[in-house]
């Protein structure tokens, strides 16, 4: 019944896949690991991977020879009493068989939420069974796994309910936040927009601001989303905004692409009413609808595909709610909506600039190459280069799998920020990596740097901006990046500086070169141009910079492999 454990590859393929998919769901808090480290010879994972096959299926009926008074340090030892110490029997004898953490196992034992997600207990070995061998991996009725394990009769139900998709109908019940695309179901709910009838437009003396905008109108939050979509076309009639005579100029109209996630018939007449009574200044043009508020990406994939079509032009993207920062809610403060929609069609981010090819507020290099807010105006040359959108979001997950293992084998480090659902980009996460990941991305932004603009959570009630008498619109134009490595209370200086003087953490440092070269190279088969700001913002930038025209592809390889400590035991 087991898969051949060399021939092929599969076995080890698919038993990475399930560390792997532990992994995530880790990240995500649906699972977790209590009992033992993570190393690679507990994971099965390279050459540890033998050791586990052969109790890789859920039907194993193991027995053994020793008595349950035996250990395994007396195994390894060599103090078993031939006389004494042996006796056949069905197995397993022993309840207690690890004391690498202390008090874990009294921990778990007080803890019945904590034994049903302990991936070393059943949630690692369904995983695991499920993964290799689908349904004929569910374990049956009468094993004895259902009674050995803690938690094991809560397990049961659900897989014998469930089958093969217990562990996803756990994920399902939880109230805790799950992983999700950013993209309707199937790429054909995604319609195809005609932007060639609006090419006169585009083509005139005076052709408008084209902004796509994304508006999201989430179950309970109707009056924030309508509140934010006043707000922002407000700023959009207005004009764009000129920092030398500190208000909005109506230069150029505005040339509306939207798409509605959510929302009922209501809040979808107030975009259609605003649209009417503000049609003097703009032209709205609707992309589509979708029901689920969760298909937040599809504005992205019109953005793209139009500038695929007209690469001279500059666009912006503009949204109706900010991104969740460290998994604190703030999707409706709307001075800070205001601001940073009055920032990416402001004069400054629109004028088209040889040294940079995307706009904001406020831009920083970690965790990830991001602007405050996920809005920016950007030249179309950049963003046809970048990969479409949906296509991103599965590299993304594709390259989150391959660092999490790279973690355990420790060629990459993590010291300066965790990895996080958001940290990595997985699934809807990775709309706020993709306009920074090209590499040959030069961001500028306008907030001004002197002092924080804006506390880090302002609240979410809706307070009107004195924008004539503010500091926040006290735009200063300049190359990024120009502030600290990340958005306050994310990354302390004394942290970052302890770990940039240390070499063997610094060129592992997933968030710096290291993660980002992994990424170049991936999705788009190279490294910045030699003259790029990356070399001389990043620690060590002079070395990897050396290091790709050695290398290429291999660099991350190279350089990491250097500085790798082993992350594993001694096989028995």
């Amino acid at each position: 019944e087991l898969l051949p454990p060399l021939t092929g590859g599969e076995y080890e393929r698919l038993k990475t896949e399930s560390v792997v998919k532990f992994l995530k769901l880790r990240l995500w808090g649906h699972l977790n690991t209590t009992l033992l480290h993570d190393r690679f010879d507990y994971y099965g994972l390279g050459r540890f991977q033998l050791e586990h096959w052969i109790g890789s299926h859920s039907s194993i009926q193991p027995c053994e020879l020793h008595r349950k008074n035996v250990t395994l340090g007396y195994m390894v030892s060599g103090k078993v009493n031939s006389t004494e110490d042996y006796s056949w029997g069905m197995g397993p004898r022993r309840e207690e068989v690890v004391d690498e953490i202390p008090e874990a196992q009294k921990a778990l034992k007080s803890n019945e939420d904590a034994q049903f997600k302990e991936y070393y207990l059943l949630p690692g070995n369904l995983l695991k069974w499920f993964t290799l061998y689908g349904s004929k991996g569910i374990p049956s009725s009468d094993s004895w796994v259902w009674d050995f394990f803690a938690g094991g009769s809560r397990w049961k139900r659900l897989v014998m309910k469930h089958g093969e998709r217990a562990i996803d109908e756990m994920v399902k019940l939880s109230t805790l936040p799950a992983s999700y695309s950013a993209f309707a179901a199937n790429s054909t709910e995604t319609r195809s927009f005609q932007f060639t009838n609006d090419n006169e437009l585009l083509s005139s003396s005076k052709p408008p601001v084209v902004v796509f905008y994304q508006i999201t109108i989430p179950e309970g939050k109707t009056n924030e989303a309508a509140y934010a979509l006043n707000t922002q076309f407000e700023v959009f009639t207005k004009g764009q905004y000129n920092i030398v005579t500190r208000s909005y100029e109506p230069l150029r109209n505005t040339i509306l692409y939207y798409t509605i996630s959510g929302g009922d018939s209501k809040s979808h007449a107030l975009v259609a009413s605003l649209c009417k009574t503000r049609s003097k200044s703009i032209t709205c043009r609707r992309l589509d609808e979708y029901k689920s508020p969760k298909a937040t990406g599809e504005t992205v994939t019109q953005l793209h595909n139009f500038c695929i079509a007209n690469p001279s032009h500059r666009v912006a993207y503009v949204t109706n709610q900010l991104p969740i920062i460290n998994n604190k809610t703030e999707r409706y403060s709307m001075q800070k909506i205001r601001a940073f929609t009055t920032a990416a069609t402001s004069k400054m981010c629109l004028k088209s600039r040889d040294t940079c090819n995307v706009c904001g507020m406020e831009f920083y290099p970690l965790p990830y190459q991001h602007f405050r807010g996920n809005m920016f105006t950007a030249s179309c040359e950049y963003v046809a280069n970048l990969l479409p959108p949906r296509q991103f979001e599965q590299s993304m997950n594709s390259i989150a799998s391959e660092a999490l293992v790279s973690q355990l084998e420790t060629k990459f480090t993590t010291e300066l920020l965790p990895f996080t659902p958001q940290n990595i980009g997985l699934d809807h996460y990775s709309l706020e990596h993709w306009i920074g990941s090209h590499p040959e991305f030069k961001p500028c932004d306008v907030a001004p740097v002197q002092k924080s603009w804006f506390p880090s959570m302002s609240g979410n009630a809706f307070v009107p901006n004195q924008y004539a008498s503010s500091r926040v619109y006290d735009f200063q134009w300049a190359l990024a990046p120009r502030r600290n490595s990340a958005p306050e209370n994310q990354l302390s200086l004394a942290k970052e500086q302890e770990v940039i003087g240390i070499d063997g953490i610094a060129f592992r440092e997933y968030f710096y070169l290291a993660g980002n070269l992994l990424k170049w190279y991936t999705m788009y088969s190279k490294a910045p141009p030699d003259d790029s700001w990356v070399w001389d913002w990043y620690p060590r930038g002079n070395e990897w910079r050396q290091g790709v025209a050695r290398n290429a592809s291999s660099v991350v390889e190279a350089i990491t492999k250097q500085y790798a400590v082993p992350n594993q035991g001694v096989p028995f």
